[in-house]
């Protein structure tokens, strides 16, 4: 009696620890496994008609740009990286144009660029909509990095603005001004904050694949596809 018992304890201890090297095992294939290297990055931001516009959003919003923010560039070639690509080269024309159409949206932000991802995240400036001063409706930014999958994750505030003499009963954060921004500037804009609404969410995603991350106010949809600048071609 006492060998068997010792066989089924051996049996047992034998297969934890199978079972525990097979899960290492794959966390370090997961790990070394890198997909570092060039993308083609579309994203597009909306926003809908609100169908509660008595709704309350919270106030207490922290709004703050990160550190080693990147700012699209709109001059210079296609090829270089964080160069705003021409519309030829988007993926997602038509359902913009379908937004745009809709009546029930209002396109924000629609953009392609290329860029290399890493296992670090990279910080990306956006801003979109109509402009107020130094300010627009959509400003934030959003992070990229890689590592089995890709992952998206963004700090976006939406404003509504109201005109000078309009009646605002709630206090909302001091908008935020992108880095080497004159503050000076910022005095001399005449306009009032009615609401602000921030967006953070995270996503993990594949690529070449269309992702969508919704919300009340807004809806993002997002495309990233593995580029190969040896021979200007989008790959699978």
């Amino acid at each position: 009696m006492w060998i068997k018992k010792y066989f089924n304890c051996a049996l047992l201890l034998l297969c934890a620890i199978n079972v525990n090297t097979v899960a290492q095992t794959i966390e370090a294939a997961d790990n070394s496994q890198s997909h570092e290297r060039l993308y083609q990055v579309e994203l597009i931001i909306f926003s809908r008609y609100e169908g509660n516009p008595q709704e309350h959003w919270p106030r207490d919003v922290k709004l703050a740009y990160p550190e080693n923010l990147v700012s699209l560039k709109t001059e210079g070639g296609s090829s270089e990286s964080f160069s705003v690509l021409p519309a030829s080269e988007r993926a997602l024309n038509s359902q913009a144009a379908t937004l745009a159409r809709s009546g029930s949206y209002t396109l924000l932000y629609h953009q392609a660029w290329r860029q290399m991802i890493y296992g670090r995240k990279t910080n990306i400036a956006i801003s979109g909509g109509k402009s107020f001063g130094n300010h627009q409706e959509l400003e934030g930014s959003i992070a990229l990095n890689v590592g089995q999958y890709l992952k998206i994750q963004t700090n976006l505030w939406l404003t509504q603005f109201a005109p000078p003499g309009t009646t605002i009963t709630e206090t909302w954060p001091e908008l935020p001004l992108l880095p080497n921004t004159l503050e000076e500037s910022e005095k001399s804009q005449d306009y009032l904050i009615k609401r602000i609404v921030k967006i953070s969410q995270e996503r993990t995603m594949r690529s070449n694949e269309i992702h969508y991350i919704d919300h009340p106010l807004l809806g993002i949809i997002v495309k990233i596809v593995p580029y190969d600048a040896s021979n200007n071609t989008k790959t699978n």
